[in-house]
């Protein structure tokens, strides 16, 4: 008997404990309205969710992401950047030609077809020792930025950012542009960024997104860090400057992404830090990344790898 895919991914049997992997004290695994539909530990490149990127992170970065710079090693994936000269061409992600760069660097996104709409993503990770890494952001977020229905550009992101200059926080972001081609052109819809201390990154972490319709959270280590709900960003009854326009909650199917870069001279000192410290090859550690539908609004594009996840446990 076929099941159909929402059915199917609210009969996910709920992981026992020796199917956990390695987290912080008292990780179930478990969220009540969330059904888990990956559960990668990254003991192989799964090329059916993942592709490695080919583009560059605006004109902030210093290197390009290439799949040199994307590697399965013991059970992790290890983002790279590199010394190493990229020469000019074309990239498929940005669909156009790109510099010269002097770095490479690594980048992984789902592909077009296992975009996600609300739900929860988290991740065990691990910046670079700060002792030899002192400019990098390393990252997990959703993304897009194209077409509506309405025709209008629209950039929706939600991020963990975690950066060299400081090396005991994370960033928490969510970012919202209308025919905005700049991040510049975003802080109309107000500044929603939130540097907190956390303790060392530079350390295994478990980091979460949870997206709803009506709020965001982010989590370290189980413990809520940061809420934003619509309420406080649509700007009813009017925005609070520097907010100028309204922001929602995004609403738009997202690619999960995660990366590793440096950033540009110019920036370091704002974003990232400074790179005097830096030394190469550095990497940034991913031990596992799990996903999760919103059970109010089933991804049924997901079905295929929720069924893997429930063959496991039978």
């Amino acid at each position: 008997m076929q099941i159909a895919p929402a059915l199917l991914l609210l009969a996910i049997a709920a992981p026992t404990l020796a199917d956990l992997p390695q987290a912080y004290p008292g990780y179930t695994g478990i969220y009540k309205g969330f059904s888990l539909v990956l559960d990668d530990r990254f003991d192989s490149f799964n090329n059916a969710v993942w592709y490695s990127g080919d583009g560059a992170v605006g004109k902030e970065a210093m290197c390009r992401f290439q799949d040199q710079g994307t590697r399965i090693n013991g059970g992790n994936l290890e983002l790279i950047v590199d010394k190493q000269h990229v020469p000019g061409g074309w990239s498929e992600d940005h669909q156009k030609l790109k510099d010269p760069y002097d770095y490479v660097c690594g980048e992984v996104r789902t592909r077009p077809g296992k975009r996600i709409l609300y739900g929860r993503v988290e991740t065990r990770m691990r910046a670079p020792d700060r002792q030899s890494a002192s400019g990098y952001i390393s990252s997990l977020f959703t993304y897009v930025n194209e077409g509506n229905r309405q025709f209008d550009r629209e950039w929706e992101e939600i991020d963990i950012e975690l950066e060299g200059g400081r090396p005991d926080a994370f960033q928490a972001n969510l970012i919202y542009g209308l025919d905005a081609e700049a991040w510049s052109e975003t802080r109309r819809f107000g500044a929603w960024e939130h540097k907190i201390d956390v303790g060392p990154v530079d350390t295994w972490r478990v980091f979460a997104i949870e997206w709803l319709p009506n709020s965001i959270k982010w989590f370290v280590d189980g413990k809520l860090i940061k809420t934003l709900s619509a309420a406080d960003i649509d700007c009813d009854p009017s925005c609070i400057p520097p907010q100028q326009l309204p922001t929602p909650i995004p609403d738009t199917p997202a690619d999960v992404m995660i990366n590793f870069w440096i950033p540009n001279d110019d920036i370091e000192d704002i974003f990232g830090g400074n790179k005097g410290r830096n030394e190469y090859p550095m990497r940034s550690r991913y031990d596992w990344l799990r996903i999760y539908q919103y059970d109010a609004q089933p991804l049924e594009n997901w079905a295929d790898q929720a069924a893997q996840i429930m063959g496991a446990d039978d």
